[in-house]
């Protein structure tokens, strides 16, 4: 067993298992974790959730030891280590079986002593159906409707005059996406498969229900209008911030990114090839200083209702990804909120700060939930 001496206790990193070595993703921002975790004194470490095993009404006993990865000299070592006192859950899994099994490691952490660093969020729909409930954030979300079927798409056309953009309730990253483009007989399809590969069809109208059932399969969507989030070339742009806990457990705002995509894409993630680049110049660029200043305004303040308002419904979060598009009059949108948000775009801004806090505050907070566990800090 890889040793962990534990001064205020121990942090597991739940991540979903891909191929490589060691078997995740995202293995610098897990690398600077587990090193700087050490400054606060905790032990961390990252395991697949399928290394995880699930007690069960005939076996009681709970296991001594889970097999993970942690950071020796600046390298990845493989070796048993203590159950975590606290789990940090970074699943983004595209696999059913996987996904419910760490949903299965969340309910059972839930269920025990184990401290979970953060809730899930629910998919799309349940957190349009919250944050609309709410009369400061409702006037800044799209009209979401769900898709079931040829019948809703039929609505969804309509409604919204042949335009519609549909995107997973689960989906994140850009991929499987959609844009949908009726007119007369005749449909013309633009979006990114599952695995987040371009594509552009043109099909007849009578076809499209049919299509759409093979686009969608088995996953749930949500379709919405189709914005005119783009700059005056064409590139689809948005602007993502960055809200987590700090060390007392209090929301702040870590830093934000303006994202840039292609021409020819839908969305501006960075796993689609996007680019970040730094907010307000980007914004002075194509709304001028006095209309970014308001549209900044305007992002700063929706960001501080939007977390405890999800908590609220939800339960209690780590940190958000909070996504917001500005159409060519200036108007603010909230397009998603994402519960496992990345943090690349501050490397690729260069906002050194605001990448070194994005990795510090996870910890902190982790540090806050394990002292108020030990009662070493108030409630």
């Amino acid at each position: 067993m890889a040793g962990l001496t534990t001064s205020i206790g121990t942090l597991g990193i739940m991540v979903s298992r891909k191929k490589g070595s060691p078997p995740f993703s995202d293995r610098e921002f897990l690398k600077q974790l587990c090193l700087s975790a050490r400054r606060l004194e905790l032990q961390a470490y990252v395991f697949c959730a399928d290394s995880y095993e699930l007690s069960d009404s005939l076996k009681r006993d709970r296991f001594k030891s889970i097999k993970g990865y942690a950071v020796q000299d600046h390298e990845w070592i493989e070796g048993f280590f203590p159950v975590p006192e606290l789990i940090f859950d970074r699943c983004l899994s595209g696999n059913a079986r996987e996904a419910q099994h760490a949903a299965a490691v969340v309910q059972e952490a839930e269920q025990t002593q184990r401290i979970l660093w953060s809730r899930r969020l629910p998919g799309k729909w349940r957190v349009y159906e919250r944050l609309k409930q709410c009369p400061h954030l409702s006037a800044a979300l799209p009209l979401t409707l769900r898709y079931t079927g040829p019948a809703s798409l039929r609505n969804a056309l309509h409604r919204f005059q042949g335009d519609v953009f549909m995107k997973p309730s689960a989906g994140s990253h850009g991929s499987h996406t959609l844009y949908i483009h009726q007119e007369g007989a005749h449909a013309v399809l633009k979006g990114r498969t599952r695995d987040n590969v371009p594509f552009r069809h043109r099909t007849h109208a009578a076809s499209l229900p049919g299509w759409i059932s093979q686009f969608t399969g088995h996953r749930s969507f949500v379709m919405q209008p189709f914005l005119q989030l783009t700059s005056a070339d064409g590139r689809p742009f948005d602007i993502r911030v960055l809200v987590q806990k700090n060390g007392q457990g209090r929301w702040c705002l870590t830093g934000s990114a303006l994202r840039e995509g292609s021409c020819e894409g839908l969305t501006s993630n960075l796993h689609g090839g996007g680019r970040a680049a730094q907010v307000l110049p980007g914004l002075i660029s194509r709304f001028g200083s006095a209309a970014s200043a308001g549209i900044m305004d305007t992002i700063h303040h929706l960001s501080e209702l939007i977390p405890p308002d999800l908590e609220e419904g939800f339960g209690r979060l780590g940190e958000l990804g909070i996504d917001f598009g500005v159409d060519a009059k200036g108007t603010v949108w909230l397009l998603e909120v994402n519960s496992k948000p990345g943090r690349r775009v501050f490397t690729q801004t260069g906002d050194t700060g605001a990448a070194e806090q994005s990795v510090m505050n996870p910890l902190r907070y982790a540090r806050y939930l394990l002292l108020r566990q030990l009662r070493r800090v108030n409630p």
